[in-house]
């Protein structure tokens, strides 16, 4: 059984070329290697702040929130896309109340 992990291994490593191996294969067609930085991963900010006043008629009302996923509208609240973010917002005084796009089974962007 030994004999034939290593035979494996000796097989896997004369097959795979080695990463100097594709650099040299490379300089030789006269292409050059590019190195993408790493994206950085850093949230982007919120368009609107948690118990901050919308101005009515700027934002629309989402009517078919159960077709994404969210529970039902109740207690006087509703649902608020704003970019690619919903929130859920106090319907009388339209102060925002959280925002609740994680709950969402569809994603927005």
């Amino acid at each position: 059984m030994l004999g034939k992990i290593t035979l494996m291994v000796t097989i896997m490593t004369a097959l795979s070329p080695s990463v100097a191996a594709a650099q040299c294969a490379m300089a030789s067609t006269g292409a050059g290697c590019v190195s993408v930085p790493e994206s950085s991963t850093a949230p982007r900010p919120n368009p609107v702040e948690i118990g901050s006043y919308l101005t009515r008629g700027e934002h629309s009302i989402m009517m078919n929130a159960g077709y994404f996923g969210f529970p039902p509208v109740r207690d006087g609240w509703v649902y608020i896309r704003i970019e690619d973010d919903v929130y859920r917002v106090d319907f009388s005084s339209f102060e925002v109340l959280e925002q609740v796009t994680y709950q969402a089974n569809y994603y927005f962007r």
